[in-house]
Order: C-alpha cells, then structure tokens, then sequence
C-alpha cells in the first residue's frame, strides 16, 4: 500500500483537532453527533473526590461516590483551568449539571472552544461545515455492528477483531495488527477513509492559518536537536552537511510560498534520517527486560534473548501478511517462556493486597469466589503445573471482567463551578457571553 505524504500542514491540522478529533477513533465513539442541548433537565449538582487527570478542556475525575467522572471544562478560561493546579489526587469539588451523554465531547459546540476568539462568524460557519464532514468520514474507522448479532458471542468477538483491524491501520495496535489479519481490500478501504480525512484536516488549517500567531522557524541545529544527540552522532559529516542543505532550502521555498516543493526537500531530509530513525525506535532486549521487570534466571535469559532477537530479525524483514504472522508466532514463544515468571509474580503476594490493586468494590461472593481459585493457582504455580494455573487464572479475570468494564463508564458532567486547592473558579458572565456567540 502506497504510504500516505503527510505535510507539516496537515499535522498541524491534526494538532488543531486535537483529541476531540482523534479520541473517538481510540474509544469507538460512533455514535451520531446530535446538534441539540446536551445538559439534562436537572438542578446543579456537587460532586466532591479527587482528580484522576486532565488535558485540554477536560478533567478526569473519581468521586467519593467510586464513580468516575469526565467533566467539561469548556466554559471556563485558559487563566482559569491553569490557576487550577489539577494535579493527580488532589482534593476538588465541582459544581454543574450532568450531560445527556458524552456525545457532547465528540460535538463542535465543544470543539469550537479551541478555536480563536477572533473567528469571524463566515470562517466559522464554514469550519462548522467541514467539521461535520470530518465526523461523517470518521465513522468509516467506527464500522457499526448489528445489534442482534452484537448481542450473541459469535458478534462480541468479530466487533473485537474489526475495532482492531482498524486500530491496527492507525498504528495503535501491537500484536492486535499482526492477529487481525489486514487483507489488501481492508488497506485499500483504510486509504480512501485516510486521504479523504487528511483532505478536510487541511481545509480546516487554511481557514485558521491566518489567525495562528506568526512564528520564527527552526534553525536547522533546533529542529535537528529533536531527534537527540545519539541519533545525530550517527549521522556522517557528509550526511550532515547534505541535511543542512535540504533544510536551508526547505526554509527558502516556505519563504516563497511553495509549499509543495518544500515539503518535497522535507521529505528528503526525512529519507536520509529514517534509517537512523529506525535504529532508535527498536527496543534493545536489555531495554525489554526493564520493562517487563521478572526476574529471569539467567539461564533462560539466554534463551530469552535468543528468542527476542528472532522476533526482531523477524520483524525487520517482515514485507507480507505471511511474514508478519510469523513475528506473532516468534512473539507467541517470547511470552510462553515468560508465564511462568507472570504467575510466580501473580501468587507472590496475598490474595488481599492483589485485589486491593482494584479500583472498585467487590461483592462478598464474588470475592469469596476469587480467593477460591487464587489458592487453587498458587497450588498449581508451587507444583510448577503452569499450564493449567494459566486456564484457572482466566476463570480469575472472568468474574473480575464486569467490574472492569463497569468501572470504564464515566458520568458527562459540565462544571460551572470549581473549588481546589483552596481557591473558587467559577463561569463568568464573559465566559457565557462567548459561548452563546459562538452557539450562533
């Protein structure tokens, strides 16, 4: 499949977007964006607890009640959310009203929050037009499930391997790229949907273009410093020097205006600095083994690292589907060889501190039923039947499954008013003004 040129334009786009863009494709937010009020009929609400995280215009929050909330911050200032000081578990109280659902998140009334103050009303109705377009494209990453067939397991699992196959195109998935089996029919569908996405992403940068602040490029020492010192003491003087002449030229053709032959200088600096690229972005099988953090005798380290660096030459001359299936059975040796160190790990501790790991509560015969089968895994770990403590230990996650994705739903919520760390933020009559200006 031909590769997709993305221009800086167009990452600049992407970052215009931002998360209410590109969330949904990550949470499966399908759901049709309705143009309405998205705040129930009810009374303000308080809800006291803790931060969990934030980013943009929106605070991840738990309550003292165990739920978990996602609260929009839209109608409050950049002053304002950043004299906040939301830090991970501090003490916050948020006033407001709960949201009909998170639909609202995935909306342009809140997308328009990021936008500047300035936007005319034409340049905004016409971003408004093709931020709509964008969501109907967008749904081509989200392909819906009947819900007869979604109800049955049959559906269940084949709605599993499509949400992968698709997260597997943008380059989020793992091993789930290599188990979804992409057909040339799916990477021609995925291109279509990616060409026409990337399309609207620029329209949408060339209306806001003239409103983003004027900024000096990079020099090429500052944009060469991005991609760190190991990787630039790689690169030959003679390289270097040829970098330097593709970056200098690229800067005079953006001073010209030519876009497109500038990215095309770009493009060859970048052909130059992959390999080195792609050096660096391999994990050593030293840096593999902090991750996992087992203690690996050190004899099977050795086989461990023979294996590793099998996936690795797997993977680097990977061209096909059927080289690819093969790095998953490489991968697949990797892990069977480190499950037992798993389970050791897992019955290392008592039962007691693994499930105070959870956040969210557990019934009495749902934990009556749990310590069962822990005591059952630990009996097979000690007697080295690791085979058969793996299949009980999925009977563990099992009852565990419902909590999980219980615990995954947040309650939408719009705050009006914040007190935290011993300061009160509320909506102002500006703050208001703006918003039914831009609800026009």
């Amino acid at each position: 499949m031909k590769k997709q040129t993305r221009k800086p334009m167009v990452l600049a786009a992407a970052l215009i977007l931002g998360m209410t863009v590109f969330a949904p494709i990550q949470a499966g937010a399908a759901e049709a964006v309705k143009e309405e009020v998205y705040e129930m009929e009810l009374e303000q609400q308080q809800i006291k607890g803790k931060v969990m995280f934030h980013f943009d215009y929106e605070l991840h929050m738990i309550g003292e009640d165990g739920k978990q909330y996602r609260i929009s911050l839209h109608d409050f200032t950049d002053e304002q959310i950043e004299g906040m000081g939301l830090e991970e578990d501090a003490d916050i109280v948020v006033k407001g009203t709960i949201l009909e659902s998170e639909a609202f998140f995935n909306s342009f009334e809140a997308y328009k929050r990021l936008l500047p103050e300035d936007i005319t009303e034409e340049d905004l109705a016409k971003i408004e037009g093709l931020y709509k377009e964008l969501k109907e494209v967008e749904k081509g990453f989200n392909p819906e499930v009947d819900e007869e067939a979604e109800a049955g397991e049959e559906g269940r699992e084949a709605k599993k391997l499509d949400e992968e196959k698709w997260t597997c195109m943008l380059g989020i998935g793992t091993i789930s790229c290599v188990t979804s089996n992409l057909d040339e029919e799916d990477r021609d569908e995925y291109e279509k949907i990616w060409d026409a996405y990337v399309k609207i992403g620029d329209e949408i940068y060339d209306i806001l273009e003239p409103y983003l602040p004027e900024e000096d490029p990079a020099t090429f020492e500052e944009y060469m410093s991005f991609f760190g010192d190991a990787l630039q003491e790689e690169v030959s003087a003679e390289e270097l020097e040829e970098l330097q002449a593709l970056y200098e030229e690229y800067l005079k053709l953006r001073e010209k205006n030519e876009d497109d032959l500038a990215f095309e200088k770009l493009d060859e600096f970048h052909d130059i600095l992959n390999p080195y690229m792609n050096n660096h972005s391999v994990q050593s099988f030293e840096e593999f083994l902090e991750m996992i953090e087992l203690d690996i005798s050190d004899e099977d380290k050795k086989t461990l690292e023979k294996l590793y660096e099998d996936v690795r030459a797997a993977e680097e001359a990977a061209e096909n589907e059927e080289d690819w299936d093969l790095v998953h059975e490489k991968w697949q040796l990797v892990y069977e060889m480190l499950d037992p160190y798993y389970l050791e790990e897992f019955v290392s501790r008592p039962f007691s501190e693994v499930v105070a790991d959870f956040e969210f509560e557990i019934s009495e015969e749902d934990l009556t039923d749990l310590a069962s089968i822990f005591e059952e895994i630990k009996e097979l770990v000690v007697n080295k039947n690791y085979d058969a403590a793996d299949e009980i230990r999925s009977d563990f996650y099992d009852i565990l499954s419902p909590y999980f994705e219980d615990s995954d739903q947040k309650t939408p919520f719009k705050a009006q008013h914040i007190e935290i760390n011993g300061k009160e933020f509320k909506v102002g009559a500006e703050q208001m003004k703006r918003r039914k200006r831009l609800k026009k």
